[in-house]
């Protein structure tokens, strides 16, 4: 599987300098995917880049909750954070 195993996706760190890479697993330990979240601090707040790499087979319904998750997942903690006065 080809997923910009080089590192070409990474945003300049100068912009972007937490990154988080990780892959996905299914249950039995195959690798099926690989997500990439990159965060830089801005004037008012911050920047993201959120990245999900699936196989191109892969059913349209599984990236749809993939995406469906990121958008739940993220909110979440930009609330909690905010709420915080993070």
């Amino acid at each position: 599987m080809a997923w910009a195993a080089d590192g070409d996706e990474l945003l300049p760190e100068s912009e972007f300098p937490h990154t988080m890479s990780s892959n996905l697993f299914l249950s039995d330990g195959t690798v099926v995917g690989r997500a990439l979240t990159q965060f830089g601090d801005t004037a008012d707040g911050f920047t993201a880049s959120l990245t999900v790499y699936l196989p191109t087979t892969c059913p349209e319904e599984v990236l749809e909750h993939h995406l469906r998750y990121y958008a739940v997942e993220f909110r979440n903690w930009i609330t909690a954070a905010a709420a915080a006065g993070a």
